[in-house]
C-alpha cells in the first residue's frame, strides 16, 4: 500500500507542477499580448505623417547645401559666360589704336553672334 501512496502523490505533485508552469507559460504571454496592444493603441501617428515628418526634416537638413549649389553654379554661368566673351575678342579681330588714325564707328564683337556663324 504504500508504494501506490506513493506514486499516487508522485503523479500528484507532477500534475500539479505541470498545470502550474503551463498557467504561468500562458499568463506571462497574456502580459507580453496587452504590452504590444497598448503600445500600438497608444501611437497615434501614421505611416503618411512619418514619411511626411522625415521627408521635411531631409528637406530642412539639405536646404543650405541646396543654396549653396545653386550659388556655385550661378557663379560657373558667369565664369563661362566671361570665358566666352574673351574668346570672342580674339587677336584677328582687335583694331590697333597705336596708329594715329580716327576711330569713327566701332561694332562690338558679341559672343552670340560668332556662335551663329
Amino acid at each position: 500500500m504504500p508504494e501506490e501512496v506513493f506514486v499516487l502523490f508522485m503523479l500528484t505533485v507532477m500534475s500539479f507542477f505541470g498545470l502550474t508552469l503551463t498557467s504561468m507559460i500562458l499568463r506571462h504571454k497574456r502580459k507580453q499580448n496587452a504590452g504590444q496592444k497598448s503600445v500600438s493603441d497608444g501611437s497615434s501617428m501614421t505611416t503618411s505623417e512619418l514619411e511626411s515628418m522625415m521627408r521635411r526634416a531631409v528637406e530642412d537638413a539639405t536646404a543650405p547645401l541646396a543654396a549653396k549649389i545653386e550659388d556655385l553654379e550661378m557663379e560657373v554661368i558667369k565664369v563661362g559666360s566671361a570665358t566666352k566673351q574673351l574668346e570672342a575678342h580674339d587677336a584677328s579681330t582687335r583694331i590697333s589704336l597705336e596708329q594715329e588714325d580716327e576711330i569713327l564707328d566701332v561694332e562690338p564683337v558679341s559672343a552670340r553672334s560668332k556662335a551663329r556663324s
